[in-house]
């Protein structure tokens, strides 16, 4: 008797554990997702972040290029760090205030304001550290990694571009 309720108990578990799995393998392929309460009075829906290229991440990457690509000296990347983790840092302080905000609007003009004067500091500081050939190098790795990312955005947000949905 006892083994029959064990049995059946465990059946139950694995039943609603399972209904629960289904349920949120599914959601994220729902069409209306906007409906269900997330992102409403969003314009875009879930877009990830405001619609625009986060300029923390063009940092990152940009560390991840100097590093890496450009293969720079342990010592330039010492010089180089402070000026990396200040503009990130501005960058996430920023995000984090416009996020609060109810006019995304507002708060994507005024972000692309900010990142374009703590995008001058950073470029003005890593001039002091990096030689011009440096320089050059990562600008146009910067550029060309803003390029694809806007052409993925744009591909992803039904644009065209090749490839993808029909």
């Amino acid at each position: 008797m006892k083994q029959k309720f064990f049995v059946m108990g465990a059946i139950a578990v694995m039943a609603i554990a399972g209904f629960f799995v289904f349920e949120q393998a599914t959601s994220a392929q729902r069409p209306d997702r906007n409906a269900q309460g997330r992102n409403q009075g969003r314009q875009g829906g879930n877009r990830g972040g405001m619609g625009m290229i986060n300029p923390a991440s063009l940092v990152d990457d940009s560390w991840v290029d100097l590093t890496f690509v450009l293969k720079v000296d342990d010592e330039t990347l010492v010089k180089a760090r402070p000026i990396y983790q200040a503009s990130r840092d501005k960058f996430e302080a920023k995000m984090k205030e416009l996020r609060a905000s109810d006019d995304m609007r507002s708060a994507m003009t005024e972000m692309q304001s900010y990142a374009a004067t703590v995008g001058k500091e950073f470029q003005m500081g890593l001039k002091e550290v990096l030689t011009e050939a440096q320089m050059t190098k990562l600008n146009e790795l910067t550029k060309k990694r803003q390029t694809e990312q806007a052409q993925r955005m744009n591909r992803w947000r039904g644009g065209g571009g090749g490839g993808g949905r029909q």
